[in-house]
């Protein structure tokens, strides 16, 4: 399969392999992701979600953060059944306090943000984006900082794989953990 062809749950299942070899060493098992969609007021987070989760039904709003999940089984395998636990910010800007639930010291791991940017609205693009990554950073440092104090080595191993996938002067590698 090309990498044009591919689907985002072939995508996601590649990941979780690859993700499974790398926890090997670490114990944590964990076999469920999170992902968290943030953005733009009806930039088409739930959209996005609908077909993920393959599903044909209108979108409503989203009144502030809602949660669902996907089940899904790799075709032609036995595996077990891949979860995602997937969590919408509505609001915009407004209501990031919200992201206390789903990122957290538990989640950190396995989670993975989605930003999504209402390119119509030029206007209002930049400081969409630039208060969401600061509201992200502050989550995700608190997080680490809790997972640092109950578990120091994960949290180690988590901050040398990030300089290891992007390197250390990446603005991924400069998170505020304080060990």
């Amino acid at each position: 399969m090309s990498g044009s062809d591919k689907t985002v749950w072939s995508l996601a299942i590649e990941e979780k392999r690859r993700l499974e070899i790398e926890r090997e060493d670490d114990g944590s098992g964990a076999t469920e992701s999170s992902i968290i969609f943030v953005g733009s007021k009806n930039a088409g987070k739930t959209t996005i979600i609908l077909r993920f989760l393959e599903r044909e039904e209108p979108p409503k709003p989203t009144v502030a953060l809602e949660y669902t999940y996907g089940r899904k089984q790799a075709r032609g395998t036995n595996m077990a059944k891949s979860v995602a636990h997937i969590w919408e910010l509505g609001g915009g800007t407004l209501l990031t306090k919200l992201l206390d639930s789903p990122i957290n010291e538990s989640t950190i791991r396995t989670a993975t943000i989605a930003i999504v940017l209402d390119l119509s609205r030029p206007h209002e693009l930049f400081l969409t984006l630039e208060t969401l990554l600061k509201e992200l950073r502050i989550r995700v440092n608190k997080a680490l900082a809790d997972l640092s104090t109950r578990d120091a080595r994960t949290a180690e191993k988590m901050k040398k794989q990030a300089w290891k996938k992007y390197g250390e002067d990446h603005p991924v590698c400069s998170l505020d953990i304080h060990m």
